[in-house]
């Protein structure tokens, strides 16, 4: 599968690239990708192991995406990092603390070289930056915009992480001191037409309550996928992040009675007591495409009960 069809992710678990013992079970968690790790979860003294242990499974992995997670250019360990890579094209970097486009310069130039030497198209291995300060939020429309090889971001939203530091704020469940972050995110990767708008980690792994709440709120706010650090939080994620039966149904209603209406020369109709147009139209478009391409059958699909509760 190349990475051009690969668009929904809604779970991406992270994998300690040291810990080759997790890989195999990462894989069977349902998870929609994996992050294999090399920086912060690597020690220095096993980052040479760490690559060798990721190359390995880059080699014979099945996965339809795997991302690795390279340590930041300044570190000097890119080349080496990138040397893990396996020359087919379901793959992609994840670079951490993205400031501004100059961040990125020397992984796009060793990715162009790895792409030749593989016999890859140019741009096949995608990029996801990770915003986790003020400056690499505010410039992250630009790196999306101008740089093709970026397919999309994700946002340091954790509990007490680097970009709440930044900020200055204090988390809360409601996630107050991050709202306007998570906005101006949202805001910027849609207007730069990217394709993975993926949240931060939810630390608490002993509630899955706390965990749906949050990833319920990612989503209304327009993230496509969140960060998950655990196996068991997984499902919780592809749940929360599925448009429910309810949701799919109505957006199959919808389009219906628009496209008929289309055909009959009116742009705006009522439909089931509200106004509708051709934003309402994308917006099912929207939701029928995510729930495709995401590919979860109905048994496991969360009811419409709980979204009214949202």
């Amino acid at each position: 599968m190349t990475l051009d069809r690969i668009s929904t992710l809604r779970s991406i678990l992270f994998v300690p690239g040291a810990r080759r013992d997790l890989f195999a079970k990462a894989e069977a968690t349902g998870a929609d990708a994996l992050v294999l790790d090399l920086e912060d979860s690597v020690s220095t003294d096993m980052k040479g192991e760490a690559r060798q242990h990721v190359a390995d499974a880059l080699a014979r992995s099945a996965h339809r995406l795997t991302f690795v997670r390279i340590n930041h250019p300044s570190s000097g360990l890119v080349d080496e990092d990138i040397s893990v890579l396996a020359p087919h094209p379901s793959q992609a970097l994840m670079v951490p603390k993205v400031d501004d486009a100059k961040d990125l310069l020397d992984v796009d130039r060793a990715l162009t070289k790895f792409e030749q030497r593989a016999g890859l198209a140019s741009g096949a291995i995608g990029i996801m930056i990770v915003v986790e300060t003020c400056l690499g939020l505010r410039n992250m429309f630009e790196i999306l915009q101008n740089m093709p090889r970026v397919r999309g971001a994700g946002l340091a939203s954790a509990e007490e992480g680097d970009l709440m530091m930044d900020i200055g704020g204090y988390w809360t469940a409601a996630g107050d001191a991050l709202a306007y972050a998570r906005g101006k995110f949202v805001c910027d990767a849609r207007a730069a037409k990217a394709e993975w708008l993926v949240d931060g980690a939810f630390m608490n792994l002993g509630s899955d309550d706390a965990l749906e709440a949050e990833v319920s709120r990612a989503r209304m706010l327009g993230f496509t996928g969140k960060i998950a650090i655990h196996p068991r939080q997984v499902p919780v994620i592809n749940r929360a992040f599925m448009p429910s039966t309810d949701e799919i149904e109505k957006a199959r209603r919808l389009l219906d009675a628009y496209r008929e209406a289309e055909a009959r020369g009116q742009g705006a109709i009522r439909f089931e007591g509200m106004m509708v147009d051709l934003a309402n139209a994308k917006r099912a478009e929207r939701i029928l495409s995510f729930a495709a391409a995401a590919g979860v059958p109905a048994s496991q699909q969360h009811d419409g009960s709980k979204d009214e509760k949202r």
